[in-house]
């Protein structure tokens, strides 16, 4: 006959297991939840009515693909829906495990259907990531899958999560701006930065001394910092915390992505590595016209661009 203390040592662990079951459990559910949040039919924030109901035959992981990535500048301080302050395209190939991210200047002077020519930041608080992936595909010839966006605070929160990200700073940077809260205050050197800081780190641009920073530099700076994120996303282990990231992420995330499609990317690239990231971007020459800075982007860089896409997936003709 088993001693009272061993029967009560087998009940704890049984209810240890049980505890450790139902956590699993709830997890796996608020994972589920949390898919289900940041997939959407239709952008949110769009108000045109153009249809995101498309049909994708094969799946996500058996061909390349276009992904847009679009970082909002929608904040607290702003009362306005914001702007596309970071607009990337993933050419995505699960199969070969290879990713290439292009930068474009947020002040290229394009077409926007139906809205004439204006900075391709001003698509999104028009019609929202549906128009900004529309406008895209016809100036560059490409079809584009869908997009992910995440805005400015949904940012913060999830670097501050994961305990900051790690860059290379290259220069002394001062910044203030009241009117949206920027306040940097950087020294050259590799450093980990924590939500707000890293923020400010890549949309730094300006310079108390006038000495500013170009829109290039800038660019480069957040392909640092989304590679930064996704490695320390991807290597993430506190169980402790993965309930508020699926929070953060359900709260400040969207995309036309399917749950099984984010499942499956999540699965072939679950050992990618960013050192293996290729990175460019659109190259453009800054002009005044009407009071305002654009950025011309001349058919040679154009045309560059395109045949990187074409070599790594397609083009329309």
């Amino acid at each position: 006959m088993m001693k009272k203390w061993q029967i009560s040592l087998i009940a704890f662990v049984c209810l240890l297991l049980l505890s450790s079951l139902m956590y699993g459990v709830s997890l796996y559910h608020k994972y589920k939840a949390t898919l289900r949040a940041i997939s959407i039919t239709e952008d949110v924030n769009s108000n045109t009515n153009s249809n995101n109901e498309n049909q994708h035959d094969e799946a996500i992981t058996d061909m390349p693909f276009i992904l847009l990535l679009n970082g909002i500048s929608a904040r607290k301080q702003l009362d306005d829906g914001g702007r596309s302050d970071t607009i990337m395209l993933a050419l995505i190939d699960a199969p070969q495990k290879k990713v290439t991210l292009i930068s474009i200047p947020r002040d290229s002077y394009v077409e926007i259907p139906e809205y004439g020519m204006k900075k391709i930041n001003a698509a999104y608080p028009i019609g929202g990531s549906k128009l900004l992936e529309e406008t895209l595909e016809n100036w560059l010839a490409i079809d584009i899958h869908g997009f992910v966006s995440i805005d400015f605070d949904g940012f913060i929160k999830l670097v501050d999560l994961i305990g900051g990200i790690e860059v290379e700073v290259t220069r002394y940077m001062e910044y203030d701006d009241p009117t949206d809260g920027t306040n940097i205050r950087l020294s050259p050197g590799r450093q980990t930065l924590e939500g707000k800081k890293a923020l400010d780190y890549v949309r730094f641009r300006h310079s108390n001394d006038g000495n500013h920073a170009s829109d290039y530099d800038r660019m480069k700076r957040q392909q640092e910092a989304l590679g930064g994120l996704v490695d320390k996303v991807s290597s993430f282990k506190s169980l402790t915390k993965l309930n508020s990231m699926m929070d953060i992420m359900g709260n400040n995330v969207k995309t036309t992505l399917t749950p099984k499609e984010i499942q499956d990317l999540i699965k072939a690239f679950a050992a990618f590595s960013t050192e293996d990231l290729e990175k460019t971007s659109i190259q453009g020459e800054g002009y005044y016209i009407n009071g305002g800075w654009y950025e011309k982007i001349p058919q040679e860089e154009l045309e560059r661009v395109k045949l990187i896409m074409k070599d790594f997936i397609y083009t329309k003709e």
